[in-house]
């Protein structure tokens, strides 16, 4: 969680506002009124899901450690009423007093509002279904792309045709891996660049793009897609088949992201 706290400190307000958007959105809330500068009435932006508009509230005291409480959310009955909205989301960089708890179960039990809380934990977990490029460009990390082992352990993995590094930045993007039919009718794995496997017949004609290899769950679909396609389909393999498969998963386990650094388009 620490590494998380620095990405949450290294927001300025109206980031953590906007961060709060691309949040929300990944559990259904559709944006209404985006975050705007000036006077707010006391809401930073609104948004609505199963038909119920809420206000969303967003409170970022991390650098404090401040805990949000009663005198920080105030008034939320008569703002509920003058946005006229049914709902109260809170979306905040540390937790709320027990007062403030008390009070918001008390609106929504006695007026029919509904509320919810978003706080440090519950936005981690969210932030596993993100696009690794949105957290990205809110600082999760320096750099595009992320490096599991240090520069003296790290381990090129090399195009097959041309030999290029097609775990280097520049290169991660224009490279895939696949099953590749050979002139003796045998399957092989290989990898490499796009343009040097353009004409390279591979089977169905799928392919992983090395971004995708990064993220764990997407690496785990394809080896368990491989393995149902040699097995179902009978597929005759070259003998070097398991080696290059372990040699490419080796070589892309050193720049693999932690599985809650979101995901591929956030799919």
């Amino acid at each position: 969680m620490n590494r998380f706290k620095n990405f949450f400190r290294n927001m300025t307000d109206e980031e953590w506002e906007r961060f709060a958007v691309y949040v929300l959105q990944i559990v259904g809330y559709i944006p209404t009124i985006l975050p705007a500068y000036g006077t707010d009435g006391g809401k930073d932006f609104l948004v609505v899901k199963d038909n119920c508009q809420y206000l969303v509230s967003c409170k970022h005291y991390i650098n404090s450690g401040k805990h949000v409480g009663q005198d920080d959310e105030q008034n939320i009955g008569d703002r509920l009423l003058q946005h006229n909205v049914k709902g109260f989301i809170g979306f905040y960089s540390t937790g709320i007093t027990t007062g403030l708890q008390n009070r918001l179960n008390g609106i929504c039990r006695n007026s029919q509002y509904e509320y919810e809380i978003f706080e440090p934990h519950k936005i981690v977990i969210i932030m596993q279904l993100m696009d690794t490029k949105i957290l990205q460009s809110f600082g999760l990390y320096p750099g595009k792309y992320y490096m599991n082992v240090s520069e003296e352990d790290y381990q090129p993995l090399q195009c097959v045709c041309c030999g290029k590094d097609i775990l280097e930045d520049e290169n991660i993007p224009n490279s895939i891996a696949g099953l590749a039919k050979f002139e003796d009718e045998k399957y092989g794995f290989i990898y490499g660049c796009k343009p040097c496997l353009r004409n390279v017949e591979l089977y169905l004609n799928a392919f992983l793009e090395i971004e995708q290899a990064l993220h764990v769950k997407w690496m785990q679909g394809w080896d368990q897609m491989i393995d149902t396609w040699i097995e179902e389909d009978h597929l005759e393999l070259r003998s070097d088949f398991y080696k290059m498969r372990y040699k490419f998963a080796k070589g892309v386990r050193q720049r693999q992201l932690p599985q809650t650094d979101g995901t591929w388009y956030g799919l």
